[in-house]
């Protein structure tokens, strides 16, 4: 039995309809401290056993752990790069409400650096060593996550009940691995609604979207289209504008400069985050077929015919892309799983479950994969890709709790790509994530 959430509620916004696990969430709370949620990367096994503590001719380039708190990854590059005048590889997106350990390779430095570069009280460097070539994404195996949950509504009996149940359905490839909130804007979900007018080339439409809530004087102000399109506004606006607000600053300064230029707009925002913007609405699209996966009770562990299917090896990254002639088990010492289509100009409809699910979707939306190439905004293109449907988890185990039920404390790891917040959902089951801290 499935849980429907209510079409109202924040999760629909960004495609999530349902909860796949039918017991009763144990209510709480999360990140109400930085501390409350810890997050490490884990990396390959092959670059701890092969880095060196100096430069060597084998191992010339740094790799660098990126220790923050209460600032995202986009915003400490950029102060890494204003700080220290050099820009860095980066393998994933970590969020600002958390205190986050993460791997950083530096583009063009071949040099040795010191041991700790304190950039500013909330982000910090250690050098972790030398190694042959910078990282890349690949390197990154998955996230390990220490996490708090206080303010919990029932006793800590029926947490560990909740939990060995939460267990099964993970061990049973159950549970949907959804996009999580951050993906799509925390307090302001419209992030897929960026990237929907960039794929659908309404860019006017997009920076309506950026601008369409802005704070000013820590008030949400809503401007029409007519606010938007008038230039006279801008500068008193600007002025308005917190410190937070650094995009809709770059957009509107560049209004000032090319009235009703939608495209220059749009390519003021930093392009990392332009692309965001368009992943965003691709991870909406896949939040969208899981909902109608899990509703339709459809096994997210099962290779069926016409699936798309994967191996996935110790370092969590995908090979052997292929479609199934027939079911599927895995073979030798590979983990056979599932894929689902990631939409994108490469996106290939097919007689496969996801497949046909994903088409349906695309219908709804009124695109076809070919809009995701974009001869305007060439840099915005996107081929897609693939994704397990469902959340590998790996030592969920409970670390700390109180016998008050006040808090609990939780260790586990997660392939990489996938989020926390939606196997804590499925535990807390909150009628409203925002308000608790998702």
């Amino acid at each position: 039995m499935k849980t429907e959430i209510s079409q109202y509620c924040y999760d629909s916004k960004i495609g999530i309809e349902s909860y796949s696990t039918d017991f009763k969430g144990i209510g709480g709370r999360i990140k109400d401290r930085y501390e409350d949620f810890k997050v490490e990367e884990l990396i390959s096994s092959e670059i701890h056993s092969n880095i060196s503590e100096k430069p060597t001719p084998d191992n010339e380039y740094p790799i660098l752990r990126l220790v923050k708190e209460g600032v995202d990854t986009i915003h400490a590059m950029r102060q890494i790069r204003d700080r220290l005048g050099w820009n860095a590889h980066y393998l994933g997106l970590k969020d600002k409400q958390a205190q986050t350990i993460q791997y950083i390779s530096p583009k063009m430095l071949k040099k040795e650096i010191p041991r700790t570069i304190q950039v500013s009280s909330q982000i910090s460097l250690d050098l972790f060593g030398y190694y042959r070539k910078r990282l890349t994404r690949k390197n990154l195996v998955g996230n390990r996550f220490t996490i708090r949950i206080s303010n919990i509504e029932t006793n800590f009996e029926q947490v560990k009940k909740s939990i060995s149940e939460l267990k099964c359905f993970i061990n049973d490839y159950r549970i949907p691995n959804f996009y999580g909130h951050q993906r799509f804007g925390s307090n302001k979900p419209n992030n897929h609604l960026i990237g929907r007018a960039i794929v659908k080339k309404q860019f006017k439409e997009a920076v309506t979207f950026i601008l369409g809530h802005i704070e000013v004087d820590d008030k949400k102000t809503s401007l029409s289209k007519e606010d938007i399109e008038d230039p006279g506004n801008y500068p008193s606006l600007i002025k308005k504008l917190n410190q937070k607000q650094d995009i809709e600053r770059l957009v509107l300064k560049s209004l000032i400069d090319h009235p009703n230029n939608w495209i220059v707009a749009l390519r003021a925002v930093p392009i990392t985050i332009r692309r965001f913007f368009v992943n965003a609405y691709q991870s909406y699209i896949f939040n969208r077929v899981m909902s109608i996966a899990v509703n339709r009770g459809l096994n997210l562990g099962e290779v069926d015919i016409g699936d798309i299917y994967g191996a996935v090896n110790e370092d969590g990254n995908i090979l052997d892309i292929r479609r199934a002639k027939s079911r599927v088990i895995s073979y030798n010492t590979k983990k056979i799983l599932p894929m689902v289509q990631l939409v994108g100009y490469a996106f290939r409809a097919g007689i496969g479950r996801f497949d046909k699910i994903t088409q349906n979707i695309l219908d709804e939306e009124g695109i076809s994969q070919k809009l995701f190439y974009n001869n305007q905004m060439s840099e915005l293109s996107m081929e897609g890709g693939f994704r397990t449907p469902h959340l590998l988890v790996n030592d969920l185990k409970i670390l700390t709790y109180s016998r008050d039920k006040s808090f609990i404390s939780l260790q586990f790891a997660l392939q990489k790509g996938s989020y926390a917040t939606i196997l804590l959902r499925e535990l807390i089951k909150p009628s409203n994530p925002i308000a608790v801290g998702f």
